[in-house]
């Protein structure tokens, strides 16, 4: 039978009730009959009744612990194994099913032999209809031309890229030290948030405006970015008919405000030449549409 002894600190927390509720009443808020020492009792049987229930659980446990502690000494002291559903790999290739592979075409046949990946590309005149290839804007894979020149003006930049060196120093170029400072640039020497390549094209507007011109917009402009509008790529075309493409993005981008040239690039290898608009030798056509560049890499005189 659990004891009913009511403690002293139950006792004045009994008392402190009863003037609260004789409060209440005085108040009319609540009724005037209670029994604080019948609460008290029961509150008391009831914490001693969990109280049981715990020290019961936990004699539980440590019967389950004592069992499974002969269930080790029974397996050499290591706990009995669990047995698991080893989850089997899903073979979806024809090769791992067991099936034939599918016969390669004379053109795979070819690439096997000679290592050669080209043979699985077409040149755009065989890639493309009749319409499209005349249509096409044809390139040798070079820009001609110099920056824009509303902006070479008001940015005061001179006529060519000799000029433009040989005023801001000249020297010989360096990748170690592309600003001629005599000190290497490293990722902690450039602001917070950039990178090395950008932090240097920055400071080339004036000596090498198409290092500038290839990370950066015009100063004041913001930079665009997402979905070509259909007016700035006819300005594309229209500049690639007129001064060819295909390298110095840079200098060329500065016809396309908001653009900057390795976005020029981009739009040029992803959409330009995989659509026929401009046909450049230096690109072929692969089995999906894509463009694959076959040219090489060198600068134009």
């Amino acid at each position: 039978m659990p004891s009913t002894h009511v403690s002293e600190y139950e006792q004045q927390r009994l008392e402190n009730i009863r003037q609260n509720r004789e409060l209440l009443v005085s108040l009319n808020l609540i009724g005037d009959s209670h029994d604080y020492s019948s609460s008290a009792a029961d509150n008391s049987a009831h914490v001693t009744g969990r109280r049981q229930i715990v020290k019961e659980k936990k004699a539980q446990r440590k019967t389950s612990d004592a069992e499974a502690s002969g269930d080790e000494a029974e397996w050499g002291g290591t706990k009995r194994p669990r047995s698991r559903i080893t989850a089997q790999p899903s073979r979806r290739s024809k090769r791992l099913r067991g099936e034939s592979a599918e016969p390669t075409t004379p053109a795979e046949d070819l690439v096997i032999e000679t290592g050669d990946i080209r043979g699985l590309l077409s040149e755009a005149s065989l890639h493309f209809t009749g319409p499209v290839l005349d249509s096409a804007i044809r390139v040798n894979g070079h820009y001609t031309g110099w920056v824009e020149p509303a902006v070479q003006e008001r940015l005061g930049l001179e006529s060519n890229s000799t000029a433009a060196w040989e005023s801001q120093g000249g020297g010989k170029f360096s990748f170690k030290d592309p600003l001629g400072t005599g000190k290497r640039i490293t990722k902690k020497s450039v602001p917070s948030g950039q990178s090395v390549a950008k932090y240097v094209a920055s400071k080339l507007l004036k000596k090498n405006p198409n290092a500038y011109f290839y990370r950066h917009t015009e100063p004041g402009v913001v930079q665009w970015t997402g979905d070509w509008t259909d007016e700035e790529r006819d300005i594309f075309l229209n500049v690639a008919r007129e001064l060819g493409c295909g390298d110095k993005w840079g200098l060329f981008s500065t016809y396309i405000p908001h653009r900057v040239g390795y976005q020029c690039s981009n739009y040029y290898r992803q959409y330009v030449i995989p659509a026929g608009w401009v046909i450049d030798d230096n690109y072929q056509i692969d089995s999906t549409g894509h463009a694959v560049y076959v040219g090489k890499h060198k600068r134009s005189n």
